[in-house]
């Protein structure tokens, strides 16, 4: 084995199914004998960019205090590695699309419901109001990860347009609430 240089690492990163053990503890023993550690700390990768950098500097100095962060760059060694990685970036990002396109189907449901029982108040236009702001932050958050944009963050956006459209109807309709109607909370989403 050549001399290491010590201020160049490498990061192997694997994923091996629990079942059959040996496998994983083959793969194991091969990597220690090459010298490999396993800290035992919480892993995640993410995009290198000036923004994750800066944040990073915060969530370091703040770790600093409970553990020891460890921030290293890496580039995968060969382009199927840097495919892997993207996908698992893209698999990550459209399953969070997917569970945005389902809170606005949601919030859909809730405005036809309360069309349907007759709760169409100025309360339940305010209460409908912060959940479309609450989905709107939460694609916003996607988006500002998403580094593969796939054709759901254009389905999310196109929903998000509906239920502004289907709000705007609905708060066309309700009635300024008076100080004898009684007042009904609808589902908060």
């Amino acid at each position: 084995m050549t001399k290491a240089n010590p201020l160049a690492w490498l990061l192997f990163v694997y994923d091996v199914p629990d079942k059959p053990s040996r496998i994983k503890v083959r793969i194991w023993r091969q990597l220690k004998a090459l010298g490999a550690v396993y800290p035992q700390m919480s892993f995640c990768i993410l995009p290198d960019s000036g923004a994750v950098r800066s944040h990073l500097k915060g969530l370091t100095s703040i770790l600093q205090l409970y553990g020891a962060p460890l921030v290293l760059r890496a580039k995968p060694v060969e382009a199927s590695h840097s495919q892997g990685l993207l996908k698992l970036f893209k698999q990550d990002v459209e399953k969070e699309y997917q569970e945005l396109l389902e809170e606005c189907d949601e919030f859909l449901d809730e405005i036809r419901k309360n069309l349907a029982t007759g709760n169409v108040t100025q309360t339940e236009v305010s209460e409908l109001e912060a959940a479309l702001e609450g989905l709107e932050r939460w694609f916003t958050r996607i988006k500002a990860r998403d580094i593969a944009k796939p054709r759901t963050r254009l389905k999310v956006r196109r929903l998000l347009a509906h239920c502004h459209d289907a709000l705007l109807n609905f708060s066309e309709k309700a009635q300024p609430k008076t100080p004898n109607q009684p007042q009904r909370s609808g589902h908060r989403l």
